[in-house]
């Protein structure tokens, strides 16, 4: 998944809420600022970061570590 894909879900997932990017900021101690970058796919936000906002979303972070 790529940081456009990421901030899509993201998006959408907080539309369905109804929240807006200052509610969720609020609810999930991020940076207005770094909500907005996430969802338009122009940050990288950090594990603890995307774990807090995910976790206000009702979503669940599942990390796969493969060797290629």
């Amino acid at each position: 998944m790529n940081l456009e894909q990421l901030g899509n879900i993201i998006r959408e997932r907080r539309n369905e809420l109804s929240l807006s990017q200052e509610q969720l900021s609020n609810k999930s101690d991020v940076a207005i600022k770094t909500i907005h970058s996430v969802e338009l796919g122009k940050a990288n936000p950090s594990v603890k970061t995307l774990d807090k906002v995910l976790d206000k979303l009702g979503l669940e972070m599942i990390i796969v570590n493969r060797k290629l």
